[in-house]
């Protein structure tokens, strides 16, 4: 009887085994046992990744407590096991911050990841940048959204003059005392030039180039010179000690230092230059238009890029833009990729503005009411996209300006009706949007992306908020 006990015994517990490495076998191949129904079901995941780090995440209104060796102090990430297959909503919350939500469907055998989770404060504290400077005109500001920098023309001390500000490095100089000013004369505009050393200044009656790196030396640009550039469909720019320009289907350039004059390049439809390059359409055929490219540093080699769409115009102005082997046109109001192994293609029409996102994968571009997203390549990380895949990120009623991509290149900045707002790229389930700044004025605003400051005008002055405040 009582071999027969043990041998009982014994089944019982080899046999609780074989069920406790099952379920653990389940369990690490991702299922569940459900008591209730007696079925096993696989579980899916969710992976959340937040900045701050310090927040408070919900599932369907239950706080959700990481576990785990070493968890919360090497980790970031929160994940979110076992399960079922339905919709979660999840929330990341911290006091005195903007809420992030998503309704989040989980199918077995899947995880969920939202890595690039970024709450703004609901408000930040608004502090003045040059507090001397007022400026006699909201306008008398000028951004440069490439280099970090920015022009401020106004008053110091009741001493007038253009001061350039290193936002980046919180340096200011003064560019044009107010004897300078005196003889020049009053500044109606200013333009920022592709060689970041210089500026062209309009005043009432002349037009100078002003080297930012030579004590603010200004060059008269004179005679015939100023007539042509001051055309209303003048197309010119800076390169070195050089001024760009074309004339009657021709491209000269002028040194503004000698005042010398040379033709560089005749039987041209339209040009544009960019990094030391001059890209042009030739006039022979606009109806078959060829992209050209002809260094400035000897006007000799001359080399055909791409071969344009059917139906590209080549008498139209355009910008062009390059990021490693790519290369976007804008031109007539549409946007082109020009690619090294793809050719080129349209990619939109009714464009104004188009920029490569830093790794040049992606390509953010927009009008007055819409938002899009070019992938040059495919997207492995979540939400996956495909190479050639065309995004539009939302389409607004209002007017948009001030588009900026945020530092993780996941969310981006963008003005409508007065109201600065930030939103993620993500658009699964919904795109969390956050209200940041009023600017009823509507001025440009500028965002410095590794320092996190915003710049502004208000009340005739300039401004920053920190977004790295906390």
């Amino acid at each position: 009887m009582q071999y027969n006990k043990f041998k009982l015994y014994t089944y019982l517990c080899v046999g609780a085994f074989f069920l406790i490495l099952a379920f653990t076998l389940l369990y690490s191949f991702g299922y569940k046992y459900d008591f209730d129904t007696g079925e096993s079901f696989q579980t899916g995941a969710i992976v959340l990744k937040a900045v701050p780090t310090d927040v408070i995440i919900t599932k369907d209104g239950e706080e959700v407590k990481q576990s785990g060796f070493l968890n919360g102090i090497w980790s970031t990430f929160v994940k979110i096991e076992n399960l079922a297959s339905k919709s979660y909503d999840i929330r990341v919350a911290k006091e005195g911050y903007n809420e992030w939500q998503k309704d989040i469907t989980i199918n077995g055998g899947q995880v969920g990841k939202f890595e690039s989770i970024v709450l703004l404060k609901k408000e930040y504290t608004e502090k003045p940048v040059m507090e001397d400077v007022v400026l006699a005109d909201q306008k008398n500001i000028w951004f440069h959204a490439e280099k970090n920098m920015t022009l401020v023309y106004g008053t110091l001390d009741a001493a007038e003059g253009l001061y350039l500000l290193d936002l980046a490095n919180e340096e200011q100089k003064i560019v044009l005392d107010k004897d300078q000013l005196a003889l020049m004369g009053k500044i109606q505009n200013i333009e920022w030039t592709g060689d970041d050393n210089k500026i062209i200044v309009k005043t009432e009656n002349d037009l100078y180039v002003v080297d930012l790196r030579d004590g603010g030396k200004a060059y008269l640009i004179s005679n015939e010179i100023e007539k042509v550039l001051k055309q209303a469909d003048a197309v010119y720019y800076v390169y070195g000690d050089y001024i760009i320009y074309g004339q009657d289907g021709s491209v000269y350039s002028f040194n503004f230092v000698t005042k010398a004059t040379k033709k560089i390049i005749d039987a041209i439809a339209s040009f544009y230059v960019y990094e030391g390059g001059l890209y042009l359409f030739r006039a022979e055929d606009p109806a078959s238009a060829s992209l050209h490219y002809l260094g400035l540093g000897d006007y000799v080699r001359e080399t055909v890029i791409s071969v344009m769409p059917e139906g590209y115009d080549a008498r139209n102005t355009f910008t062009l833009q390059k990021q490693g082997d790519n290369a976007i046109v804008i031109s007539g109001g549409s946007l082109y990729l020009v690619s090294n192994d793809a050719g080129t293609v349209k990619l939109n029409s009714n464009v104004k503005e188009a920029k490569f996102f830093q790794n040049g994968k992606r390509i953010l571009y927009s009008n007055d009411n819409e938002i899009w997203v070019y992938y040059v390549e495919d997207k492995l990380s979540q939400p996956t996209k495909n190479r050639g895949e065309n995004e539009l990120l939302s389409r607004f009623s209002g007017k948009l300006s001030n588009i900026y991509l945020y530092s993780d290149e996941e969310h981006l900045f963008y003005q409508e009706n007065g109201v600065l707002s930030f939103t993620e790229l993500d658009g699964r389930d919904n795109r969390n949007t956050f209200k940041l700044l009023q600017n009823p004025e509507g001025q440009d605003l500028f965002y410095v992306w590794n320092k996190g400051f915003i710049y502004f005008v208000k009340e005739n002055r300039l401004y920053k908020i920190d977004l790295k405040e906390v």
